[in-house]
């Protein structure tokens, strides 16, 4: 009994509890008709879309991703820095935004419409479906990947770079026995993890897949809720998404647990095949067709800059603090959700000695990610609605749910860090009797302060571009800036929407880039 009144595991039976009474209520509203009989032709529609498209995307992503990661590695520039940490830009880019920067590009009265018929070629542009998804995935995922294969492509040691020089190794030597080695272990994780994230895309499917034919389980799950009210549909449609992400979820939790390489301390290492010409020839063509393709989205959301005081009206200014209120609202409580799991999978691997359990509770945070939050949100819209009006309850549950979205994230900064300062301190601690706040002033707190300020920006910089649950409160009661940006495309009000693309990345970049700061001070 102790152990369930240690608040890690309060806070893990509150989130099943919510899981699960979240889908109950949806499955008790739709009814007893055979819902999943009813939506098989559509089901097996949308499976085999959402596989296609985040197969695809994956797979462009991570060619993509690679070779960018490769020329970088061997080239040496003026702005090579700038364009290193413009990678890590899109990783927190709302997806809204992106969706609003590939219309501005390629849309039918986009830069590149605009562009040929300059020229004299008056070629209709069709944006919609697979050519707008694939192209906002890879812009989105493609730089995440190169920068992470990037990293992993400069923990090569010194050591072996030295010893290709001495052998004479050709190119395609040191791309089979030192780059693909360092790549190999990333592959399987990235790969999942994108493959996750474009399954489940749902902002980007909604805007720019053309219409019901082309609908990820995400979208139709929303359809379902928002248009339909069909809540026996929705609840099918959750379960199998559930499965069939809970499933990838833990394959790729499975292909990720490996552990650390050895690495030597060094400077940067000399490549010997920087010097091929053909090599050369390459990396430029591939830093070029880069250039072309990343450049001209962001800085469509950089054009938003001259009709910033067009946008800076009363509705702008409610919607800012919406969005600022729930975003730290959010942030709140997936810091306190982390740090309850930490300290119950320290107790238990460390105190208790019970290594299964304490995994459970470092598993759990990254098994939120197979929820999908449309149909958890509409089972506790339904439980609550009783008590509260519609826009009560978006107050309510928007912070609560895009918490639990952030969790995963913030996760990974704070429990790592209870877990060492455990290791390193927990027996002293106890020694000297030190128990609840005074444990956590005097042992976590120095070790846990800039990991929590971290993982707290880089949750409030997620939760405050999201534009997801809101899709279902929004109106005129309810509003955030992805919200708002939402209804200026879906007016064609496109400059508007422009300057508010561009105020949510600012604010979102300057939380990311707090987190790390922060994250690297801590380190």
């Amino acid at each position: 009994m102790r152990s369930l009144s240690h608040p890690g595991s309060l806070v893990a039976l509150a989130i099943l509890a919510l899981v699960v009474g979240g889908f109950a209520t949806l499955v008790l509203a739709g009814g007893e008709k055979p819902a999943l009989l009813a939506i098989g032709p559509y089901l097996v529609r949308v499976l085999i879309f959402s596989t296609v498209q985040a197969a695809l995307s994956s797979l462009l992503s991570l060619v993509f991703g690679a070779a960018l990661a490769l020329a970088l590695a061997r080239r040496r520039f003026p702005g090579r820095n700038l364009v290193v940490s413009a990678l890590g830009l899109t990783m927190v880019m709302p997806t809204i935004v992106a969706v609003f920067a590939v219309l501005a590009v390629y849309g039918r009265s986009g830069w590149l419409a605009a562009g040929l018929h300059g020229i004299g070629i008056p070629v209709e542009i069709s944006i919609f479906g697979y050519p707008g998804i694939l192209i906002a995935h890879v812009f989105l995922n493609a730089p995440f990947v190169a920068r992470i294969m990037l990293d992993a492509l400069n923990t090569v040691p010194a050591e072996q770079w030295r010893l290709a020089q001495t052998l004479g190794f050709s190119p395609a030597q040191i791309l089979r026995h030192l780059d693909w080695p360092a790549l190999r272990g990333e592959v399987p994780g990235l790969a999942g993890l994108v493959f996750l994230v474009c399954f489940k895309s749902f902002a980007i499917v909604l805007a720019l897949g053309g219409g019901p034919a082309r609908a990820t389980l995400e979208v139709a799950i929303y359809e379902a809720l928002k248009i339909d009210l069909d809540f026996g549909r929705a609840a099918w449609l959750a379960f199998i998404q559930t499965a069939l992400c809970l499933a990838l979820t833990l394959a790729l939790n499975w292909a990720i647990a490996r552990p650390p390489a050895a690495q030597t301390v060094r400077a940067l290492a000399v490549r010997p095949d920087r010097t091929d010409r053909g090599l050369l020839a390459w990396d430029s063509l591939v830093l070029v067709l880069g250039l072309l393709f990343l450049a001209p989205p962001f800085l469509s959301v950089l054009a938003g800059l001259a009709h910033v005081a067009a946008v800076l009206d009363a509705d702008f200014a409610r919607a800012f603090a919406t969005s600022i209120v729930i975003a730290a609202l959010a942030a709140l409580m997936a810091c306190l959700m982390a740090l309850a799991l930490g300290g119950a999978a320290r107790r238990f691997r460390l105190a208790a000695r019970m290594p299964r359990l304490a995994a459970l509770y470092d598993a759990l945070p990254n098994t939120l990610l197979a929820v999908p939050p449309f149909a958890l949100t509409a089972g506790l819209f339904l439980a609550i609605r009783p008590f509260v009006d519609p826009a009560t309850a978006g107050y309510i549950l928007l912070p609560l749910i895009n918490g639990l979205g952030a969790l995963p994230f913030a996760y990974r900064f704070i429990g790592p860090r209870i877990m060492i300062a455990g290791e390193r301190y927990g027996r002293l601690s106890a020694s000297l009797g030190l128990r609840g706040l005074d444990r956590l002033k005097i042992m976590d707190w120095p070790i846990l302060a800039r990991p929590l300020g971290a993982a707290f920006a880089l949750a409030m910089a997620l939760s405050f571009g999201d534009f997801g649950v809101v899709a279902l409160f929004g109106g005129t009661e309810l509003q955030t800036l992805p919200y708002l940006l939402y209804e200026r495309l879906g007016a064609y009000r496109l400059e508007e929407a422009s300057s508010i693309g561009l105020l949510i990345v600012l604010v979102s970049f300057v939380l990311a880039l707090l987190s790390g700061r922060l994250s690297h001070a801590a380190d």
